[in-house]
């Protein structure tokens, strides 16, 4: 029996064959539809010459102010623009932005180069990334009501940090007002119902506080505190080979329905003072604390023949077996940002400068209680290629009448506990110098970035020295007593307790025996520390000649890593040996140079050009020097401190176009070449071992694409018609990646993806319809061939590809009285139904996500 196992391998893509040309003029209608209701956005919006009145900016989206070049490549949105989306999360916010694409689970990715290759700042500050492991931060554990506005830069200059290599989010806290004191409020809650009794409601509250103490001192306070929960459902098939006498048939050798509960706890807090003595002198302290407690469910049935397929629809032998896997994950994640800066204008140059301190601490516990019912024989039937069904043919007394397996006899298999916690600190000071001239400005500057970031990980398999079956646990029963999942193709009758699972785990700890080896083999080489330190200088002219701006300049960066992982051991007989730290250290010095052009064309028509390079640092993991050689298998797993970082050079072209004083236009495009991707390679070496390392690929690959962004009041129109506004951007983007394979695409990249919105606000009430969808993404590589009876007779690429996401939300709100409003947001409109696929949706599809029901969120505002 073998498995159909789709390989993420960076840098690979087979082409794949269409399930005929029905489906390939289905998908490529799908994706024209949408963008021509964008399209219509544009007709209504181009030929607008007429004056139209500036529209308030606190009940609708668009906003236009005078054009700065100093914006650059950047997008920005402000409080009210989130708001009149419902958006809860910074991830949840930027998937409005032209660019940037969500996947099935909810990764963030920009201009298709990656997931989660953005940085993340506040006020221009670096925070410390609280990935396991990686450079990452979850963009999903920052509530939007923490801050004032979200900036989303996709060209650096040279006074940026260079580690970008998609752009950089800048999240901008509140400042203090300008005079008096303001107050603001909001509490809602929310639910759907069709998971609620599952999760529970959701909540939301939220505060700011501002005041102008005197002239030169205010201050603002900002509180707010989320409860999110959502509910998931997937179905995980499986396939495999059985040749009953005429040859390699495909079979299925395991069928997975599960519901997942997700539960996000987001508390921020963000404070922000400024004094200011004088006009030329100003001095300013910035805090943020962001807390967020995710903790994650997963109850699954899994019906797995196995073997002993004797037709198409029929496995003998007692070789089958059902499971129950109960899993919870604890996800603690803590972040704070804290700086003090200022700015005095002298006489012949302004000087500014910061200095901060970063830390983000990420604990995860995640535990898996396995209970299996082994010796079964199954039937299969096929009839729905996407929705097999599975039943027991030899096991009368151990099903129940519903065909579902009676719980009382599953026995506890070993569990599984992963504990990782992971701290990084960091910090940074800089200094900026601007020295005004006749044609713009001059601008030097020197900054320090000093980190240090620290890994621990801890995993084993707990063995119970009794028998132990499920239904001694404190099991939670549904009060239909089946849970209905997949559009009701499935059943999950009962669900283990997973908080009484692990109390019982932890305080019956003496009745079982940890596996040792196993620990050592997946833990050693997963403890890590690394010191890094960044020092950078530049140098800028941000010039104007009458209808040309020009900025440009170069950057240097010095950075020194300082890593330490562990070399682990393991006999011919499999045992764990030794373990010993190892050390190394590395240097190197890098230029970033960068150019950008701004030529207006008219008064209200602007072209934008920029050359800029950036990188991505490989993760801490892949930079370890760690090693684990194991002489039973006759394999080396290792590190590699010496890896470079993926470079990027970019060139970035924009033409932008007023629409009167009340709507905006703009067409970019971009082109991206890099190289030094990292991957794991493998090598056979002359002792027969296996080595597995990380390493820099020769390979190179070029990104480019298309961004169209439209926003205008239908102020024109005659009437009510008036009221109405219209967003839309759309965004087209292909990759190239040179590989033995030829020319293929990154994993993870959508071709097209549209959003368009419209708003209507009439007196004391707005309203706005939202659309986003994505498309199809390839998700893995397979970096072999294998047999694929349903599709060809010769071995094939099963390469996995994924459906993708949309969603239709509507907003509404209603001004009670001068100091109070009311508000709505209903998500998930259209339903979630996303397939993923090998090769072929027809024949191939092995996993299937589906959240049903509305996603209701309602609240009141209060203004003092």
């Amino acid at each position: 029996m073998k498995n159909y196992r789709a390989q993420h391998k960076s840098g690979e893509k087979a082409a794949r064959a269409r399930e005929g040309a029905g489906q390939a003029d289905t998908h490529k209608w799908s994706w024209i539809l949408r963008v021509s209701f964008v399209m219509v956005l544009f007709g209504l919006a181009v030929p607008v010459q007429a004056q139209s009145q500036l529209i308030d900016k606190d009940s609708t989206y668009i906003q236009t102010e005078e054009w700065e070049f100093g914006l650059g490549f950047l997008e920005k949105l402000d409080v009210s623009q989130i708001r009149a989306f419902g958006d809860y999360s910074l991830k949840e916010a930027l998937v409005r932005v032209p660019g940037v694409q969500v996947s099935r689970d909810q990764q963030i990715n920009m201009r298709g180069i990656g997931y989660q290759n953005l940085a993340l700042e506040f006020n221009g500050q670096r925070v410390a990334n609280s990935g396991l492991g990686t450079r990452n931060n979850d963009l999903g554990a920052f509530s939007t009501d923490a801050f004032q506005s979200i900036e989303i830069i996709k060209v650096l200059d040279p006074s940026m940090d260079a580690d970008a290599l998609a752009g950089v989010i800048n999240v901008n806290s509140r400042e203090p007002v300008a005079e008096g004191r303001e107050v603001h409020a909001i509490a809602g809650g929310g639910a759907n119902p069709e998971y609620i009794s599952r999760t529970g409601p959701s909540t939301r509250g939220w505060l700011n506080y501002s005041e102008r103490y005197t002239d030169a001192f205010g201050v603002n306070i900002n509180l707010s505190y989320q409860q999110e929960m959502s509910g998931l459902e997937e179905l995980g098939i499986g396939y495999g080979l059985a040749d009953i006498g005429n040859g390699p048939i495909d079979v299925v050798n395991s069928l997975s329905p599960s519901l997942r509960t997700n539960e996000r706890g987001r508390f921020a807090t963000t404070v922000e003072a400024h004094f200011d003595p004088t006009e030329q002198t100003s001095y300013y302290f910035k805090g943020l604390l962001n807390v967020q407690d995710r903790d994650l469910t997963s109850h699954r049935d899994t019906w797995a023949p196995n073997d002993g397929w004797t037709s198409p629809d029929s496995a003998n032998g007692e070789e089958g077996a059902f499971t129950h896997t109960a899993s919870m994950q604890d996800i603690n994640t803590t972040t704070f940002a804290f700086q003090l800066g200022g700015e005095n204008d002298m006489d012949n140059m302004i000087l500014s400068y910061q200095a901060g301190w970063t830390q983000s601490n990420v604990e995860n516990q995640s535990y898996e209680f396995p209970f299996m019912l082994e010796g079964l024989d199954y039937s299969l039937d096929w009839q729905d290629r996407k929705y097999p069904q599975l039943s027991i043919t030899n096991r009368e007394t151990q099903v129940l009448d519903d065909g579902t397996v009676d719980r009382q006899f599953l026995i506890g298999q070993d569990f599984n506990r992963v504990i990782e916690d992971h701290t990084q600190n960091e910090f940074s000071a800089r200094v900026d110098l601007e020295y005004p001239i006749d044609a713009g400005s001059i601008k030097t500057g020197a900054s320090a970035r000093l980190s240090t970031k620290d890994g621990e990980y801890d995993e084993n398999d707990f063995e119970y020295n009794r028998t132990l079956r499920m239904i001694s646990f404190n099991m939670l029963r549904e009060p239909n007593r089946n849970v209905d999942v997949i559009n009701g193709e499935y059943q999950i009758p009962w669900f283990v307790n997973t908080g009484n699972a692990r109390a019982f785990l932890e305080d019956q700890r003496p009745l079982f025996t940890g596996n040792e080896n196993l620990n050592a083999y997946q833990s050693q080489i997963r403890n890590y520390e690394v010191g890094e330190q960044i020092y950078a200088a530049y140098a800028m002219t941000d010039l104007s000649f009458g209808k040309l701006g020009i900025k440009g300049g170069l950057r240097v960066e010095y950075d020194q890593a300082d890593y330490t992982g562990n070399e682990v051991l393991f006999d011919e007989d499999g045992d764990f040996v030794v373990s010993q730290k190892a050390e190394e250290s590395e240097s190197q010095f890098r230029l970033f140079p960068n150019a950008q052009f701004l030529f207006s064309i008219t008064e209200g028509s602007q072209l934008r050009a920029a050359y800029s390079r950036s990188i991505d640092r490989p993760d801490y993991y892949q930079l370890v020097p760690f090693e684990r050689i194991h002489n039973l298998d006759s394999t080396i797993f290792r590190g590699n401190p010496g890896l470079k970082p993926v470079t990027a050079d970019n060139i970035d072209l924009m033409v932008e176009q007023k629409i009167a004083t009340s709507g905006m236009i703009s067409i970019g495009g971009f082109y991206k070449e890099l190289s030094d991707f990292t991957v794991l390679r493998e090598q056979v070496q002359g002792d027969g071992f296996l080595l597995r390392e990380y390493a820099n690929s020769s390979n190179t690959a070029t990104v480019y694409g298309l961004e169209v962004e439209l926003a205008q009041q239908l102020s024109f129109l005659p009437g009510l018609l008036r009221n109405f506004d219209v967003y839309g951007n759309y965004t087209w983007s292909q990759s190239d990646y040179d590989t033995d394979r030829g020319e293929l695409a990154f994993p993870g990249q959508s071709p097209h993806v549209v959003n368009a919105a419209m708003g209507y606000t009439l007196q004391r009430f707005s309203a706005r319809v939202a659309y986003h969808w994505t498309d199809e993404i390839l998700a893995n590589i397979d970096e072999e061939q294998e047999l694929a009876p349903s599709i060809s007779s010769a071995p094939v690429y099963m390469d996995r590809y994924e459906e993708g996401y949309q969603d239709l939300s509507v907003t509404a709100e209603y001004q009670l009285s001068d100091r109070f409003r009311a508000w709505a947001n209903v998500q998930n409109i259209l339903g979630f139904d996303q397939e993923a696929y090998q090769n072929s949706q027809q024949y191939y599809t092995n996993s299937i996500y589906m959240r049903s029901g509305l996603e209701i969120r309602v609240g009141v505002r209060f203004d003092l």
